[in-house]
């Protein structure tokens, strides 16, 4: 389970910083500032996607065991 949740805080900032340098390249640095919340929401939400389908595929296979 730990595993599982160093995944998490991995996808976490590996998409807010991916996602802060794209919106910094493209639209500048004081907008992506001003849209750190939108950005840090957004990663949360997928890196959360990732994170219940690694912990539904833990829990099916501690079933099947």
């Amino acid at each position: 389970m730990k595993k599982i949740y160093i995944k998490f805080i991995a996808n976490l900032l590996g998409l807010s910083m991916l996602m802060f340098a794209a919106w910094s390249f493209f639209a500048g640095i004081e907008n992506a500032k001003e849209m750190l919340f939108v950005i840090a929401v957004l990663s949360s939400a997928m890196a959360g996607e990732v994170l219940m389908g690694d912990a539904y595929n833990l829990g099916k296979q501690s079933k099947k065991d």
